[in-house]
């Protein structure tokens, strides 16, 4: 089995709906993304899949998210934008753009150096 990981940025603000701390209220951060994809075929170049193609799906995927409210964007203007709710989010849409033998392994969202979340499917 194969594993290919990329990493990138985005920057969003949002509130907690139904929290008593500070993340209650609005405020923002600088997310970092990691998107890892596996598979057991390689294609006629000896690669699972293209890191460009992996970067070019997460990056449409990011730019809807990038520099907005996330409260304001489904889902999550009914589901709190939780880093756990945005990792299983950026999963299902990327797992949609995906295709062949290639499949989504897991999404880890960083909040902060310190604090992430990830979602896989077992």
């Amino acid at each position: 089995m194969f594993e290919l990981t990329i990493e990138r940025e985005f920057s969003a603000a949002h509130r907690m709906r139904d929290y008593a701390g500070a993340c209650g209220r609005m405020h923002g951060h600088n997310y970092r993304v990691l998107l890892a994809v596996e598979g057991e075929e390689l294609d006629e170049s000896g690669m699972l899949v293209d890191f460009a193609e992996l970067k070019r799906i997460l990056d449409a995927i990011l730019a809807e998210l990038d520099h907005r409210d996330l409260n304001e964007i489904p889902p999550f203007d009914e589901l709190n934008p939780s880093s756990e709710n945005l990792a299983r989010y950026l999963y299902d849409r990327a797992r949609g753009e995906l295709g062949g033998t290639v499949r989504v392994s897991r999404v880890t969202v960083h909040e902060s150096p310190t604090s992430s979340a990830t979602y896989r499917r077992d």
